[in-house]
């Protein structure tokens, strides 16, 4: 029975890293959907009455984000084999520990949050702890780290579009604000951190459509052959 060829693994691992992208993207903007705009006042007492009406969505939406985490260990690890094979061991391994660095945020935030929806609503003191412990974990940074490692692949036209390797660069510096916002800032979890979201998601949706297409050529390179 034939092996399959060196470009059709190649296009078979840029597939499953679209698919566990796009599985990311939608797990994740599920969980922010659950969660809504948040209270309507950052007071231990108004977060309190938040979590105790919402409070079932909430914990689903912590589901959610466990499975998103999930999807992305599918979206980072047949990425780093495609880019060793490719010859870049050095981006590889840059963007293999960034990736591995992101989970880990994921776990802290996804474990500090479900602590805080499971709290005590009487417990004032313990909710606003949590809050803030939850508010401060940086995946802002971890979100910054990311586009920035993989904008070489773009850059060198290792993957398709050379222009989102620019437009990685420019979603890295505007994550990389988020921080400094979110270091300096007395409410760093406001409403305006949607647009944030929002910009992650589509920079993750063009990620994800540039590795799907990447595959294609790839897959219409060896049947021309």
């Amino acid at each position: 029975m034939p092996q399959p060829s060196a470009v059709a693994m190649r296009a078979v691992r840029l597939r499953w890293a679209a698919i566990g992208a796009v599985a990311f993207i939608l797990l994740y903007a599920l969980h922010r959907a659950l969660q809504g705009l948040g209270p309507e006042g950052a007071e231990p007492a108004a977060l309190a009455e938040w979590i105790t009406a919402q409070r079932t969505p909430l914990l689903v939406s912590e589901l959610a984000l466990g499975a998103a985490l999930l999807a992305f260990v599918l979206f980072v690890a047949p990425l780093v084999v495609v880019l060793r094979e490719d010859g870049d061991p050095v981006t590889s391994s840059a963007f293999g520990l960034v990736g591995a660095v992101f989970i880990a945020m994921g776990l802290v935030s996804l474990t500090a949050e479900t602590a805080l929806f499971a709290a005590d609503a009487g417990d004032a003191g313990m909710i606003a702890v949590l809050d803030a412990l939850q508010a401060r974990v940086p995946n802002v940074l971890a979100g910054a780290a990311l586009a920035a490692s993989i904008a070489p692949v773009f850059l060198r036209r290792r993957l398709a579009w050379r222009w989102l390797g620019v437009v990685s660069l420019v979603a890295a510096a505007v994550f990389a604000l988020g921080l400094v916002f979110s270091v300096v800032g007395s409410a760093p979890e406001t409403r305006g951190s949607i647009f944030g979201v929002a910009a992650f998601i589509v920079w993750m949706a063009l990620v994800a459509a540039a590795l799907w297409r990447s595959a294609r050529v790839g897959s219409g390179t060896e049947r021309g052959r």
